[in-house]
């Protein structure tokens, strides 16, 4: 992945965290801690596929393992949030989770006319 993705992902996050401070401190909390799952996930997917699709043959056991890690770490940030409501809000758990899309969304916008940088 490219920096300029995990630059504005950690942006995006600093700047709705600091807004929604004033709303609800647990929303910030859950929004930070989804937020860096986000851009965890990204990366362990994108260093998954790389070693997947680096032979000929698609290679499932990278697959698998990066899968489990990826989604065994998804149900430790659900269940932290879950179980300290205190300091979690789950609506910004949620949108936390969407962070790294945005961006990408953001980055495939900025491109002039489609081309790859």
């Amino acid at each position: 992945m490219k920096l300029k993705i995990y630059l504005i992902t950690t942006a995006i996050a600093l700047i709705l965290s600091f807004v929604s401070w004033f709303i609800d401190p647990r929303i910030t909390y859950g929004l930070l801690l989804s937020a860096a799952y986000s851009m965890f996930n990204m990366m362990v997917l994108t260093m998954t596929m790389k070693m997947a699709l680096n032979k000929d043959m698609l290679n499932y056991s990278a697959l698998i393992t990066g899968n489990i890690l990826r989604f065994g770490l998804l149900l430790v940030v659900i269940y932290i949030a879950v179980k300290n409501p205190q300091y979690f809000n789950m609506v910004g758990v949620a949108v936390g989770f969407t962070l790294f899309l945005i961006a990408l969304l953001i980055d495939a916008l900025s491109r002039k006319g489609g081309k790859m940088q």
